[in-house]
């Protein structure tokens, strides 16, 4: 009986136990279910990304890294290989899908795409950014300068003129740039690859034809250039340490011992960038570095004059037709030379001629408001591409200031020769200072007459002169090989 009880209750327990791991093991396998579903919701999710990561969101084409991927490919199945590499942009425009809705410029760009594709046969193909067509071409060889243009032409025809969207026959036009690159280009990084590709295409954008080859030293001038623009922004925010000042003498026709006129020039310290015929065509590209920087002149020329002993003479200040069309231009004018208001008549701020920007209200009213506080006007390079003689007579301007190219031949050319007779009398005539650049010869000096009116410049009389270098008048003839160029677009 007793052992019947015990064998009752081993069974029982045996059953519980049973039932308890049947129940664990349900458990389990339904965790292990749960767990393995949502890692295989995981993997199609990365599988997911990855695969919009290779595809653009809104055409559903390859994109670049899709392209990148295919050529790493390639170059881990090929010992060498070597690449040619082109950019379409349709319309010439970065933003020309703009003008249709989505779905047209879906259908526009699969077109272009799937067409491009059997016409040319590239190795791969997709788009950048959505929006440029890029194809590369594959050999085991180098490709040549002119297998590289051949194959651009060949694009270049592969692609239609004219399309129907929307029962609308339009015409289309297109920018190519091309580059070859190996995979040595290719370890570099995708970003060096990158940038040279921008490169080119920004190129192709402003060419005449739309097409651009890139060139190595076209793009290592223009590494160079941005590095000085740069620079040249950092040294001017700085307050313009790196920055000396020069002067070139104006004598009066009538006295050659006499300065009559200091023409301030600028000399950068920085001299790996070369003299102002390198940086100041750039500057002038970019009108707020460029009035940072003429502001940065007048305020050094303001500082010598406080911290100087003697009478100074008259001082010209090169500035741009942008630094003249600034709304601010007459006010920061004005605030910054608060502590030495002796100085606005002794300022004369010479502008290249270009009647357009200077008939601008602006640039009118800067001046008439700035002669008003004293300061004159010069027109400088004058007879030098843009002569306009209603320039003058809106009597704006005190001086007129005479390209050293009419003085150079004016013994050898009847034009130049009338040219100069000309403007000394037109100058007589409406009272205006006369100032001739470029008196280099004994020759020169004995083609000029001595009038009231006609000031001299050039190195027969003094070359430019380092501003802190004198001490004295007598100084102030010393040349200074140093200093050369002036604050100009001309970079003398």
């Amino acid at each position: 009986m007793v052992f019947s009880s015990i064998n009752v209750t081993l069974l029982c327990g045996s059953t519980v136990l049973t039932a308890m791991c049947a129940l664990l093991t349900i458990r389990v396998s339904r965790e292990r279910k749960k767990r393995s579903f949502a890692q295989l919701r995981l993997e199609r999710e990365q599988k997911r990304q990855k695969l919009k990561s290779l595809f653009c969101e809104e055409s559903k084409l390859p994109n670049i890294n899709y392209i990148q991927k295919k050529i790493l490919k390639i170059n881990e199945v090929n010992d060498e290989v070597h690449h040619i590499m082109h950019v379409v942009c349709v319309g010439r425009s970065s933003d020309y899908y703009r003008f249709f809705d989505s779905k047209t410029s879906r259908k526009i760009k699969a077109q272009l795409h799937q067409h491009l594709d059997q016409a040319l046969s590239p190795t791969v193909m997709g788009l950048f950014e959505d929006r440029y067509i890029v194809m590369v071409f594959v050999k085991d060889t180098p490709w040549t300068q002119e297998q590289l243009i051949d194959q651009q032409q060949k694009v270049q025809r592969a692609l239609p003129n004219q399309k129907v969207v929307e029962d609308k026959l339009l015409p289309f036009d297109y920018s190519i740039a091309s580059m070859s690159f190996s995979d040595v280009d290719i370890s570099k990084g995708k970003s060096y690859l990158f940038k040279k590709m921008a490169y080119c295409v920004k190129k192709s954008l402003k060419s005449l034809n739309g097409l651009y080859s890139y060139r190595d030293s076209d793009y290592q001038r223009s590494l160079r250039k941005r590095q000085i623009i740069q620079d040249l922004s950092h040294d001017i925010r700085l307050g313009g340490d790196s920055f000396d000042l020069c002067y070139q003498p104006i004598y009066h026709s009538t006295d050659t011992a006499k300065v009559e006129i200091w023409e301030i020039l600028l000399r950068w310290q920085r001299s790996e960038y070369g003299g102002p015929g390198e940086f100041m065509p750039l500057v002038a590209t970019k009108p707020h570095l460029h009035y940072s920087l003429t502001m940065m002149i007048l305020q050094k020329v303001i500082d010598f004059a406080l911290e100087s002993k003697q009478s100074l003479p008259n001082i010209s200040i090169n500035i741009s037709n942008t630094d003249l069309m600034m709304i601010d231009f007459c006010d920061d004018v004005m605030v910054a030379t608060e502590r030495v208001p002796e100085l606005r008549s002794k300022i004369i701020f010479e502008v290249v001629e270009y009647s357009e920007m200077l008939s601008q209200k602006h640039a009118k009213d800067n001046i008439a408001n700035l002669k008003q506080a004293g300061f004159r006007f010069a027109i400088d390079d004058f007879g030098c591409g843009y002569s306009n003689i209603n320039l003058l007579s809106e009597k704006h301007f005190d001086f007129i200031k005479i390209d050293k190219s009419i003085i150079r031949t004016c013994d050898h050319d009847i034009v130049a020769s009338e040219t100069l007779k000309f403007m000394l009398t037109l100058s007589e005539s409406i009272d205006v200072g006369l100032v001739i650049e470029g008196v280099e010869t004994e020759e020169h000096l004995a083609l000029l007459p001595k009038k009231s009116n006609v000031f001299l410049q050039g190195f027969l009389l003094s070359k430019p002169i380092k501003l802190p270098s004198f001490s004295s008048a007598a100084e102030s003839a010393k040349p200074s090989a140093i200093c050369c160029g002036g604050v100009t677009s001309r970079g003398e």
